[in-house]
């Protein structure tokens, strides 16, 4: 057994409640989401819910951190993970965001860590900490990648590969966002676009070693 499977497998019971949790947040919103929703819809008693967790913001808190452990595992399985070139992991990535978010034919239903940092991070410091920290670890997935293919590609650049991971971060939590409310994702793949386009200038190519690469002037950048 994988690490990754030892580390998202749980008991019965409580995978039932964070599953119909983090759907009914997901789709509802926390406040809308009632202990006596849950139970229900997860097939589970209220002796259940308190053997597992002391109260809704309780359960929300373990939503989260198993909604992130299951995105992580998505995205360590993805294709991109097996390019050998680090730009070409950089781009690959992108492409991966766009598709796991429905691509330009679906709708996305949102990031549950992205909402509840919005609802609940001027009440519960519990939840943002965990939000926060949650969105740093997306973000250093995503720095190691940039910081090799700047190392390989544009070594003399005044870019951070932290804060461009952190910038992926927030243009992924602002396009959720902007889509959900428009109910299109035209406007988080038309980001994610512009973002590839950028990055593309900041590292001087438009890909790595797959296929032909198509240099651009770096000089401004440098």
């Amino acid at each position: 057994m994988s690490k990754r499977s030892q580390k998202t497998e749980l008991p019965e019971t409580k995978r039932k409640l964070l599953d119909a949790g983090g759907t009914l947040m997901r789709r509802r919103g926390i406040n809308e989401t009632t202990r006596d929703k849950v139970c229900p819809a997860g097939g589970v008693t209220k002796g259940g819910f308190f053997h597992y967790f002391k109260s809704k913001e309780d359960l929300a808190t373990a939503a989260i951190i198993r909604f992130h452990e299951l995105r992580a595992g998505e995205s360590a399985d993805a294709p991109f993970r097996r390019l050998v070139d680090p730009l070409d992991r950089v781009f690959g990535r992108l492409d991966f965001a766009k598709e796991a978010s429905g691509g330009s034919k679906g709708l996305t239903k949102g990031c549950l860590i992205g909402m509840f940092a919005q609802e609940l991070s001027s009440t519960n410091p519990e939840v943002r900490l965990v939000c926060e920290d949650r969105f740093a670890r997306i973000a250093k997935d995503f720095e190691t990648d940039l910081a090799e293919a700047k190392a390989r590609y544009a070594p003399r650049a005044a870019f951070d590969p932290n804060s461009l991971a952190m910038m992926y971060v927030s243009i992924m939590q602002g396009s959720l966002m902007l889509a959900k409310a428009s109910e299109s994702n035209r406007v988080l793949v038309e980001n994610l676009e512009q973002f590839r386009a950028y990055l593309q200038f900041l590292f001087g190519r438009s890909r790595g070693s797959l296929g032909k690469q198509t240099k651009v002037s770096v000089e401004s950048r440098n």
